[in-house]
């Protein structure tokens, strides 16, 4: 019997979003169970397959596209076909998974030269949609067998009329036997992800996990992207590999890549005072004590032009998001010392009043965040904070005085 051969190893070109998929897959694994050994080979019988903490078998196809996929779509129903080759090769295994993976969204199903064929016509909803919510009636499954037998028959060049060449192509006797019972066993082992990622936020996923891993140390900071780098690189060597043994990829493995990183020269040092940021917050109590910046603001100016009090709130709150992207330990580290920064301004230098004009207070708030500028740039030449431009120091300034660690009140 003959079994179509899916493997991309002679084929491969660079399949950098199955790359980043499998990476992420990994990390995330190995993140929610550190001490157990994760299995994963790229390119073996599907995009990637890996042998989950509990046993199960995980076979997954990766499909970054443009345009939406119906159950009509030509890469729907190859992944369908490559996933039955697999089920009936493992005789049915119950602790076989496998995965649809997608950027794009699914759509409703369109009359076809393929329906036509084999007399079918577009049901009221996405078959997908159905497949999904696992709502397996009758006109459903009578869809996806007919769909799925015809697509078989096609791709494997059986010709129904000579019972020798339907033995030796594929599964495909098994599989036009199945009756709803088995395909619904089938399907309820196959799991369709619609509007996944993309591979730019894919990408970023990744790094996070990276920094999220058991294997992260103080010598990875800012060191994600070499880490990545070396991820994928480590995956496209085995997709290249013929050999399964060969293909194999671990845990081990992935340790020994946050190893070899951390053994690279590296001049980063780390400001050890991200550990008092928290004591900070306790201390403070600001949970129980807050004012936001705005009403900080009004209370002793007037006059403030709205305007410039929405970049000042814009300020506050976007910078938020531009620190989740920085390690935690260097951004508490960074924050620490704009508050000590500002400590020493509204000691040494701040003359606190009842009231400001909107020119007072736009002026004082530029040179408080020139005083902390200067006072970052001087601690940079010793410490590494991952941020390295000003605008996002002079942002946090404004953070920290929204999140009530300062106001212009003498509080």
């Amino acid at each position: 019997m003959a079994v179509i051969n899916r493997d991309a190893s002679d084929k491969y070109k660079g399949f950098r979003y199955q790359k980043l998929r499998l990476a992420k897959k990994i990390l995330e694994l190995i993140r929610t169970n550190p001490k157990t050994n994760i299995i994963a080979i790229p390119e073996h019988r599907d995009d990637s397959f890996l042998i989950r903490p509990d046993g199960k078998q995980e076979f997954e196809q990766n499909k970054e596209y443009s345009n939406n996929f119906s159950f009509n779509s030509i890469e729907v129903r190859k992944s369908i076909i490559n996933f039955l080759d697999i089920y009936f090769e493992f005789d049915k295994d119950p602790f076989l998974h496998f995965v649809f993976y997608t950027n794009v969204d699914y759509v409703k199903e369109r009359r076809n030269n393929l329906l036509d064929e084999i007399n079918l016509k577009p049901l009221n909803k996405p078959i997908i949609d159905y497949l999904i919510k696992q709502d397996y009636q009758d006109e459903v499954i009578e869809y996806v067998s007919k769909v799925i037998i015809e697509s078989y028959r096609k791709e494997y060049k059986i010709n129904v009329t000579d019972e020798s060449n339907q033995n030796e192509a594929g599964y495909y006797c098994k599989i036009s036997s199945m009756d709803k019972r088995d395909w619904i066993d089938f399907l309820k082992q196959v799991s369709f992800q619609f509007g996944k990622e993309d591979k730019d936020k894919l990408l970023g996923e990744v790094d996070s996990e990276i920094r999220e891993s058991p294997y992260y140390s103080m010598d990875h900071v800012n060191r994600e992207e070499q880490i990545r780098s070396h991820l994928l690189e480590k995956i496209d060597e085995r997709m290249a590999e013929k050999h399964i043994t060969q293909k194999i990829m671990n845990t081990e493995m992935v340790k020994n890549v946050f190893y070899e990183i951390s053994n690279n020269d590296s001049n980063i040092m780390i400001d050890e005072l991200y550990r008092y940021w928290n004591e900070l917050e306790e201390e403070l109590n600001i949970d129980n004590n807050y004012r936001n910046l705005s009403e900080k603001i009004e209370s002793v100016c007037s006059d403030i032009n709205s305007k410039t009090l929405k970049r000042y709130n814009r300020e506050a709150t976007t910078v938020r998001d531009e620190l989740k992207k920085y390690n935690q330990r260097q951004t508490h580290s960074l924050k620490f010392r704009v508050y000590e920064s500002m400590e020493r301004y509204f000691d040494d230098k701040f003359i606190y009043k009842d009231s400001y004009t909107f020119t007072e207070l736009n002026s004082l708030v530029k040179d408080l965040k020139k005083s902390v500028v200067r006072d970052i740039e001087t601690l940079r030449k010793d410490y590494n904070y991952g941020v390295r431009n000003n605008i996002t120091v002079e942002k946090i300034v404004l953070l920290l005085i929204d999140e009530c660690f300062y106001s212009f009140e003498g509080e």
